[in-house]
């Protein structure tokens, strides 16, 4: 079995063990659930709900988050997972995170970068109030630039809450990915397979300021070197 070497918020690579461990034909190959409108439908759609339940990720709300739009280095790790992803239980998450576009009226968009490896979501939420958050996004994803193959695609929902503290950064941040749509074209990949899945991490977001590109340019080339490793032992 192939162990996961490093993690992500979003990107649904970690999935790919789940979803090409059975390539059994089962006539079905579209799970499918959709539309958030707000930070409720959010929180009451039951893979949410359930992945929730297990995890004990904290939801923090109120009309008063903290202003959060930059960009930041994540550092942390894969704390819980779903059965099926035990594996990426202590995955390192080191990733560059772009928070932009918040408004008065509580939305925000989300992207994640890794090396070539890039996954977005726009027109998410975000609560809380007293410098704590709850982020709501979700993100559609498909192809080589998300990591997957050409005939399959998903949508993962995140969902983050953490602390902003005076020079910007986001601490103890605590946040779950989890997997609510998957299409493909290959009835060879049981996608009913994923939908539910999840995986908890915790990390802390270091806001970035000038000078620091070349520690990230490190830093996105090993994690796109990890990357490649795991594609290649599951794609085998």
């Amino acid at each position: 079995m192939t162990t996961l070497r490093n993690g992500y918020l979003l990107a649904a690579v970690l999935l790919l063990m789940a979803a090409f461990a059975s390539c059994k034909k089962d006539g079905n190959h579209t799970s499918k659930t959709g539309g958030f409108s707000s930070p409720e439908d959010f929180i009451e759609n039951p893979s949410v709900q359930s992945a929730l339940e297990e995890s004990g990720v904290p939801i923090y709300e109120g009309n008063d988050p903290p202003p959060l739009a930059g960009t930041y280095l994540a550092d942390g790790e894969v704390t819980d997972a779903s059965y099926e992803l035990y594996n990426a239980i202590g995955a390192p998450i080191q990733s560059t995170i772009v928070l932009s576009k918040q408004t008065a009226s509580g939305k925000i968009d989300f992207a994640e970068m890794v090396g070539d490896m890039s996954v977005s979501g726009s027109g998410g939420y975000i609560t809380g109030n007293n410098g704590r958050f709850t982020i709501y996004q979700e993100s559609k994803q498909s192809g080589s630039e998300a990591g997957l193959p050409d005939e399959v695609s998903m949508t993962v929902v995140l969902l983050m809450s953490g602390k902003k503290v005076s020079n910007g950064d986001l601490e103890n941040v605590e946040g779950i990915s989890i997997i609510t749509e998957a299409n493909s074209s290959d009835p060879s990949y049981n996608m009913n397979a994923v939908k539910g899945l999840w995986w908890k991490w915790e990390a802390d977001f270091y806001l970035q300021k000038e000078n620091t590109h070349a520690a990230q340019s490190v830093a996105e080339q090993n994690n796109q070197s990890l990357l490649q490793k795991v594609l290649q032992n599951v794609m085998k």
